[in-house]
């Protein structure tokens, strides 16, 4: 009798065992498995939001240097005069904020090159972009924008008898425009993101661009 009895009762609780078992497993809806597949088999490519080329900072790894970047005669006057504006800011400025490239390229069509300067480091970038100097010939100082992404173009158009300068627009995320125009206008550059022409094409194939991801721009120090 006693026999039976736990029979009986090992085949109860196996019963109930098994009820909670299969009561307890953790169900799969459709989205945790659309989910699973898709962290698997897809990786979202950067340039594919909205169809729109992202702007860079330039691609400090590629070593295949614009010959527009790497005079070591230009360099050094852009050096002295870097030195002398910057000077007061010395005791905050860490080494990898003294460094800074250039291409050496006629603006203004005196037949002379000018110097657009790229200034590196935490004190001159941020997550908007960077400051960018353009100074003549003679190292005066034309031009200091800021917040600024690569790449730069320089316009095969001119206005006042400087080359307009095409940058992307600071609003690239979120304006089909991809770029705005810049134009020399009262002797300078006037950059007002908010009035600035929006372009409805890409830049010429004429236009010289700088600190692209193909060709980069030597760096140096001050």
């Amino acid at each position: 009798m006693a026999s039976n009895l736990q029979i009986y009762f090992f085949y109860i609780t196996g019963i109930i065992s098994l009820f909670f078992l299969h009561s307890c497993k953790p169900a799969i809806n459709d989205n945790d498995s659309n989910s699973i597949d898709t962290e698997k088999g897809t990786k979202e490519s950067p340039t594919d939001t909205m169809g729109i080329l992202k702007p860079t900072l330039g691609n400090s790894e590629n070593k295949n240097y614009s010959a527009l970047t790497t005079s070591k005669e230009s360099a050094q006057k852009i050096k002295t005069f870097l030195h002398q504006k910057y000077l007061e800011d010395f005791d905050v400025l860490k080494p990898a904020d003294r460094k800074f490239s250039f291409f050496q390229t006629d603006f203004n069509n005196d037949g002379k090159d000018d110097y657009f300067v790229h200034l590196y480091g935490s004190y001159f970038c941020n997550a908007e972009g960077c400051t960018y100097l353009l100074l003549d010939n003679d190292l005066n100082e034309i031009a200091v924008f800021k917040n600024l992404y690569s790449p730069i173009y320089r316009s095969d158009k001119t206005t006042n008898g400087w080359n307009d300068i095409i940058l992307f627009s600071p609003e690239i995320l979120k304006d089909e425009h991809q770029y705005i125009n810049i134009t020399f206008k009262n002797g300078k550059y006037t950059y007002t993101p908010a009035e600035a022409e929006k372009l409805n094409s890409i830049p010429s194939q004429n236009c010289i661009v700088m600190w692209d991801n193909q060709v980069s721009a030597k760096e140096f120090s001050f």
